[in-house]
């Protein structure tokens, strides 16, 4: 490809996302599901959303969702022989890594974004302790999919016969499952390394299809992406003392549903009778997930040598698990310090990962194949009478008691209205559930009524799961009228709420904090942006509804819990927990991608934590 035509590429990928996508690096607050926004888009390559007939030139997944039905039930499901989904699996990790779909890659020459985190251009960096310097764990969550009546027309800027192999596959990729846009079958074929032989691997792996829209497409069929990939790029840990000579990152990717922008549904329809029930779909990676694994990161390395490594195993567990991010990424942590020559090469690490959700469990152990790791998958409803037995079963077995030594979670937590509840996604979780019928919420956002549902069921299951000699248990969650100041009662009912939950376990001492913006969203804001609408008796409900659960203020959050150690005190047992206001700033608010004033904020804070 001539130089002319990959800026051609670059500034028509930038013009289109500019004026929406990328403001979510340094938005203030995240929504999990997508606010309509107008966006702006380059002539020469996109065309304009139309609000009237159907766009002849339409490439979107999003206009083809009624479609694609049949293809997302099959999304993750072995085949009947399962060496030969292994051996696909494998095929596909060797593919993307061939083609260079990594984050850093995409950013800089899909993007052409400034690349400085976890890349050769930071090898030399000499102060790892340095927050400024700190390489943090990102993907892509500044690139939002095309909607309904959006094009993206890649024949003009596509050189086949480009010196870079990877470079027309990369585009390719990007287009189809990031941007969730078409791709003309004979261009895949001409321009993906492998040609036919790749599309019929993603063909098997039902992560495409194939669809022809008579005149809409002049060349034959379309190649349907019904999936994201999303890439994750793990730089060195901070702090970790690195023994090599390069500098060590680790690349991995995640399979998820399609943003709800495109899916326009929370659950996924069956097509195969009774016996296959309707699914919950499996959330995208947005900023809620990136900002546990990326504050996780930066202390990772504290956390570590706080607790004593001389035992077998190293446990980790996810509850609400969705496509497994939070468990494969600590895995991945794992793997850039055995890389380094930590001392934790020694110890065996095994992983558990939980959900409500079969679908999440499969999209899990995809996950786990693609990246080359191994992890359990378990079926449970966190919010059930017996999910205490079912779950504490993990820690049982012929050897004796095995806790876990850290306990991670990214848990449905949007203060949910009945009437824009999914009625069919929470049946999952109660069969008698019923509800006016809406496809707003469902079931990896809704968090009940009051939003804590299930924070309250993980905080009150993590005494008996985790390690009492330093298990952590993280969260990522919005929090319900959290603190306003360090003297605020709000923070002391808040806390005190979630102490009780914890309770008194044995004779062991659990400490914790919570991490809040400074700046928390007023309900009368945050039921604007949750309704999804103008209509202002939807605001009014909502507004109606935070009123009632006394919700006055919403905020993105962190929590982390320490075990301390045992305490001789009978009356001294418990968890005492601790707030930290996130100071706002340029960068963003806690959950922002790349905001280093929240990281040294968490870091400095987990320091004494894991210390004390």
């Amino acid at each position: 490809m001539s130089s002319l035509d990959m800026n051609l590429f670059h500034w028509a990928l930038i013009i289109f996302f500019l004026s929406y996508t990328f403001l979510t690096v340094v938005h203030s607050f995240h929504v999990k599901t997508l606010r309509h926004t107008t966006r702006t888009t380059s002539t020469q390559v996109f065309a304009n959303r139309n609000s009237g007939a159907s766009n002849p030139l339409d490439t979107s997944v999003a206009s083809r969702i009624d479609d694609a039905a049949p293809f997302l039930q099959q999304v993750g499901r072995s085949y009947t022989d399962k060496d030969a989904w292994e051996n696909d699996i494998q095929k596909l990790h060797y593919f993307l890594h061939h083609t260079k779909y990594h984050h850093s890659t995409i950013k800089k020459n899909i993007f052409n974004l400034t690349i400085n985190e976890g890349t050769d251009d930071v090898q030399n960096q000499k102060d790892d302790q340095s927050v400024e310097k700190y390489q943090y764990p990102f993907g892509p969550t500044y690139v939002r999919p095309i909607s309904s009546g959006q094009s993206i027309d890649l024949r003009p800027l596509i050189d086949v016969n480009s010196t870079i192999e990877w470079m027309p596959s990369l585009q390719v990729l990007t287009t189809l499952f990031l941007l969730s846009s078409c791709v003309p079958l004979p261009l895949f074929i001409q321009t993906v390394v492998g040609g036919e032989d790749t599309l019929n691997l993603l063909l098997r792996l039902g992560l495409i299809y194939l669809s022809s829209d008579g005149e809409t497409n002049k060349d034959g069929e379309w190649v349907v992406p019904v999936v994201h990939l999303f890439p994750l790029q793990l730089p060195q840990l901070p702090g970790a003392k690195n023994l090599l000579e390069h500098y060590i990152v680790k690349d991995m990717i995640f399979m998820t549903d399609l943003h709800p922008n495109v899916l326009s549904m929370t659950t996924i329809p069956t097509t195969g009778g009774p016996d296959s029930p309707d699914e919950g779909a499996v959330m995208y990676i947005g900023p809620d997930s990136l900002a546990l694994v990326q504050h996780l990161h930066a202390s990772f390395v504290g956390y570590i040598n706080s607790v004593d490594l001389d035992r077998p195993i190293f446990r980790i567990l996810d509850v609400c698990c969705g496509s497994g991010v939070q468990a494969l990424a600590t895995l991945g942590m794992l793997d850039v310090l055995r890389a380094s020559g930590h001392d934790m090469v020694a110890v065996d690490v095994q992983a558990v990962a939980v959900d409500v959700n079969q679908r999440a469990l499969r999209f899990t152990e995809f996950n786990a194949r693609l990246n080359t790791m191994n992890v359990t998958t378990m079926q449970s409803d966190i919010l059930a009478q017996d999910a205490m037995s079912s779950i504490e079963a993990l820690v049982r077995g012929n050897e004796g008691e095995r806790r876990f030594d850290i306990l991670l979670a990214n848990p449905p937590f949007i203060p949910t209205p009945n009437i824009v509840s999914d009625d069919a996604a929470l049946s999952l979780r109660e069969p008698n559930f019923i509800q006016h019928n809406s496809q707003s919420y469902g079931l990896f956002s809704s968090g009940g009524v009051t939003g804590e549902d299930c924070l309250c069921a993980i905080i009150q299951m993590a005494p008996r799961l985790l390690r009492s000699d330093g298990g952590l248990l993280g969260i990522v969650s919005e929090f319900m009228s959290p603190p306003l100041s360090d003297l605020d009662e709000q923070k002391c009912l808040l806390l005190t709420k979630m102490e009780q939950w914890w309770g008194p376990y044995h004779d062991v001492l659990a400490s914790g904090v919570l991490f809040t913006n400074e700046n928390p969203l007023t309900s009368q804001v945050y039921a604007q942006r949750r309704a999804l609408t103008d209509d202002k008796g939807i605001i009014s409900l909502w507004l109606n509804h935070l009123e009632k659960y006394q919700i006055n203020n919403v905020s993105p959050g962190l929590l982390f819990v320490k075990y301390k150690r045992k305490s001789s005190n009978p009356n001294n047992t418990g968890c005492n927990l601790g707030s930290c206001l996130v100071p706002k700033s340029k960068q963003g608010s806690l959950w922002t991608p790349q905001n280093f004033n929240a990281v040294e904020c968490t870091m400095k804070v987990l320091k004494d934590l894991y210390q004390s």
